[in-house]
């Protein structure tokens, strides 16, 4: 009998232990999707050995705009960021977005860093691009929750 009560309440004990690791906790699933997002833009530039300039998030992937040799390729890569989905070749790129991306110093990896640490309750990144405002080149982060964060592309700070 005592055997069969320390058995029931071993069980017992171990039904609550898994029932608060299923207990909410933090969101953390945003915060991932910024690292995926800064992984896809990794992958992208080492795919197409150039420095990407715009990241939208589409269709459970992210679409990844790369600047090779003054031209422009769009690189699928998958929503976890570890694989490249589809590449092409594009157009020319604009000589206006050609000099933005030439004064940038912030990366794009890092202003998604950067919004993803400012954005409320590390909201997802949906769309970065690299825009100018009043002779300032910055780094538009569009997120999930509606808010656009500006990082400046020649220091970083948020504007």
């Amino acid at each position: 009998m005592a055997s069969t009560r320390t058995f029931v309440t071993a069980l017992a004990t171990a039904g609550v232990l898994a029932l608060g690791g299923c207990a909410a906790g933090p969101d953390t699933t945003d915060a991932a999707t910024d690292r995926e997002a800064v992984r896809a833009i990794t992958l992208a530039e080492s795919q197409s050995g150039g420095r990407a300039f715009e990241l939208e998030s589409d269709d459970d992937e992210w679409e990844v705009h790369v600047a090779t040799d003054g031209g422009e390729t769009e690189v699928h890569v998958s929503a976890d960021g570890g694989e490249v989905r589809s590449s092409s070749d594009g157009d020319a790129l604009d000589p206006d977005e050609q000099a933005r991306l030439d004064a940038a110093v912030t990366t794009l990896a890092d202003a998604v860093r950067i919004a993803a640490g400012r954005t409320p309750g590390g909201a997802r990144i949906e769309k970065v691009e690299l825009d100018d405002e009043g002779g300032t080149t910055v780094w538009e982060v569009e997120t999930g929750g509606g808010s656009t964060v500006r990082v400046s592309a020649s220091d970083g700070a948020v504007l």
